[in-house]
This record gives C-alpha cells, structure tokens and sequence, in this order.
C-alpha cells in the first residue's frame, strides 16, 4: 500500500509545475479577454442606439444602416452587410443568421473556458502542495510548510480571479449575442418581405 501511496504522490505533485503555469497561462488570457470585451462594450455603447433607432424606422432602407459605423469586423456588421446583398433568399439569409449565432458561441465558448477551468485549476494548485506541506509539518520543517501554503493560497486566489473575470465576460458575451440575433433577424425578415 505504501508504493501505491508514494505513487500518487509522485503523481500529484508533478502535477504542480503544468497547473501553476496553465493557471498563469489563463490569467494573461483573462486579462487580454477583458481588455478585448471592454473595447467591444465601448463600441457597442457608440453604435448600439443608432442601430436600434434605424431599424425602429418604418421606410428602414439599408441606407439607414449603411450610415451608421459599424466595426468592420465585427461579426453583426458582417451578418448585415451579407444579408442587404441577399435580398429575399430565405435559405441563405437563414445560413448567415447561423454562422452569425456559431461565432457568438465561439466567442461565448472562450469565455466560458476561462470561468468553469480557471477555479478548477484553482483547486487543483490548493490542494497539491497540501502533501508537501503536511509532510513538512511532520518533519517539523515550518520552512517547506509555509512555502507549499503560499502556493496554495496564492494558486486558489488566482484560480478564483480568472473564473470571476470569466463569468462576467461570459454575461456580457450572451447579452450581446441576444441583441445581435435579435437585430439580425429583425433585417432579415424586413428583406425577406422584400422592404428595402
């Protein structure tokens, strides 16, 4: 029994090093995710009521929406400037409607990554060095036990930071793709009537 124990914990605390520097990994990628969504909020700020005020117009030509500035690469500006092209095609407006809801779903998928996986590593970084730690305890080394708690402290703050900055990345992502449908659909039903 004692092999299989020193096995795991072999196996365990090789597994400190990858989840520390995966952990460190989401972090830069929480940070980068936040600065990209807080662009995308001021962007959406900008254009979202000129948007919503063309399409709320009863003689809504694409001139209307033409006018205002979307981002260029933004996924919806791209769905629209397709979909004033299509004209009344029903299966294709109905194609681009989809890749419009997959690429909200990539983007929501990402972020969703960062808050289910970041608090698990997390927990994996806490409870890791906890063998070390209580190994020192016994031994009575309060150096290698102070060490492996620092770890576990500073890997569970982390982990906890990185699933929080993704579940708010997450709720504004779903928000947008909601409003995004919703307008898309909006002018592709307006197109499909053949009101141009």
């Amino acid at each position: 029994m004692s092999v299989l124990s020193q096995l795991l914990y072999w196996v365990t605390t090789g597994l400190l090093v990858p989840t520390v520097a995966l952990l460190l990994l989401f972090v830069g990628h929480a940070l980068l995710s936040a600065g990209g969504t807080i662009a995308t909020a001021l962007d959406r700020r900008r254009y979202g009521p000129s948007l919503d005020h063309a399409l709320g117009q009863p003689d809504m030509p694409h001139q209307h929406i033409d006018a205002i500035a979307l981002p260029a690469r933004s996924p919806l500006a791209e769905t629209i400037r397709d979909l004033t092209r299509l004209g009344q095609d029903r299966a294709q407006a109905q194609r681009l409607l989809a890749r419009l809801e997959i690429a909200h779903e990539k983007s929501i998928g990402a972020a969703r990554l960062l808050a289910r996986v970041g608090p698990m590593l997390g927990l994996m970084g806490t409870l890791i060095p906890l063998g070390p730690a209580l190994l020192g305890l016994a031994e009575g080394d309060l150096r290698v036990l102070a060490e492996n708690m620092l770890v576990a402290f500073a890997t569970t703050v982390v982990g906890l930071l990185v699933g929080g900055v993704g579940f708010a990345i997450q709720q504004s992502r779903q928000r947008w793709a909601a409003e995004d449908m919703a307008r898309a659909e909006f002018i592709a039903a307006l197109y499909e009537r053949g009101q141009r």
